[in-house]
């Protein structure tokens, strides 16, 4: 946030904490300089947007704005060639993505000259977006497996592209989702890092709390939407695929019909991996209830911030930092207030108990394994499930 939209935030949370609307507590608390605090203030009281100077003085547009459709191919590149902050410090995606090779990709997508910037231009573009062109050296994969640059390699072969074969020829479109969950989030009297916004003191270490939530999270890379599932009981492949079902069943009928197949990037996690039984078995039954091919698409170990829902656990990290969630009221409600790509997630809650160790035997699988259809080089990274 910057300017207008970041003072009305600072004048919200001062009026909320800060003995409703002293921007010198808000400086002790906060750190925000108080100027801009009791300008927040008062453009909050009195409905008056004040204007910067470079906002008041120059009318050009920014090149993202003048040239939307170009800009929303370089998002797509961007993301492709980027990791959100492991750290969670910063809500920046470093990327290894240069703004030479950004527009050698825009020419070769069909983009004119007129189009695109200079090249001092697209790097600050990439820059001012979030996208920073740095390593971060603490992200740096523990191991890498032989077969890891090819994952990476069929992962951006088959993002977003239709299938070959004729049967999946239908008229419709690809829909593109990124799939995990996120650590546990404690309830009570806690807050990220012992800080909490406001006077009162909140504990910093988890001394056996009894209420936990695991969330996990639906990516819509095509309409950047977000879906929040949290859990109160195990972190499971039923819970996994249950959250699923609750995002087709939060899909419209239009939306459902323009669909062609789905391709679902997901972590090698022990829940959801490609030889786990239980989810290859929910897996399947999603796929006879929507009547969609289904294509998963593995992450190698190790590398699982390349994942796009990742960026999104970074941003809900930020955001609700130094709040305490006493009640799960709190978590959702603080959940339901995050912004991913300007729009507001939907987020719901589960109280059904899931148990661990569910697996299906060897002669159970039989039937299953006879219906995926494994990558021959990939197999357990690459698996096409059709309806029966």
């Amino acid at each position: 946030m910057s300017g207008a939209e970041r003072r009305a935030f600072q004048a919200a949370m001062t009026l909320k904490y800060c003995q409703q609307g002293n921007a010198r507590q808000a400086e002790r608390v906060f750190g925000w300089g108080r100027e801009t605090v009791q300008l927040g203030l008062n453009e909050h009281r009195t409905g008056v947007i004040c204007q910067g100077a470079q906002a008041a003085c120059s009318g050009d547009k920014l090149w993202e704005e003048k040239h939307p459709e170009v800009a929303q191919a370089l998002w797509g590149l961007a993301e492709l060639h980027s990791q959100q902050d492991p750290t969670f410090r910063t809500l920046l995606s470093y990327t290894r993505l240069t703004a030479a090779e950004a527009l050698k990709q825009l020419r070769a997508l069909g983009f004119q000259e007129d189009q695109l910037p200079s090249s001092s231009t697209m790097a600050e573009v990439l820059n001012r977006n979030g996208y920073r062109l740095r390593k971060v050296l603490k992200a740096k994969p523990l191991k890498k497996l032989p077969e890891t640059d090819a994952i990476f390699a069929n992962i951006k072969e088959k993002d977003g592209n239709p299938l070959e074969d004729e049967n999946s020829v239908d008229g419709g479109r690809v829909k593109r989702l990124s799939i995990d969950c996120k650590a546990t989030v404690n309830i009570g009297d806690y807050s990220r890092g012992g800080k909490t916004r406001g006077d009162a003191c909140a504990s910093d270490h988890d001394m056996g709390c009894e209420e936990k939530y695991t969330p996990f999270g639906i990516v819509d890379e095509d309409k950047g939407a977000l879906y929040l599932t949290f859990g109160s009981s195990f972190k499971t492949s039923d819970f996994i695929a249950d959250s699923l079902m609750g995002w087709w069943e939060n899909t419209s009928e239009q939306e459902r019909a323009a669909i062609a197949h789905i391709q679902i990037k997901v972590d090698n996690g022990p829940e959801s991996s490609g030889v786990r039984t239980q989810f290859l078995k929910r897996l399947m039954d999603f796929v006879d209830h929507t009547r969609k091919i289904v294509q998963l698409l593995y992450y190698p170990p190790y590398h699982s911030k390349y994942n796009p829902i990742e960026r999104c656990w970074g941003i809900l990290e930020q955001h609700w930092n130094g709040a305490k969630l006493v009640t799960a009221e709190t978590m959702l409600e603080w959940a339901k207030s995050m912004t991913w790509k300007g729009i507001q997630p939907v987020v719901n809650l589960s109280k059904t108990v899931y148990q661990k160790g569910i697996s299906l035997s060897k002669v159970e699988m039989q039937a299953i394994e006879a219906r995926l259809e494994r990558n021959p080089i990939l197999p357990k990274w690459d698996i096409l499930i059709r309806p029966s």
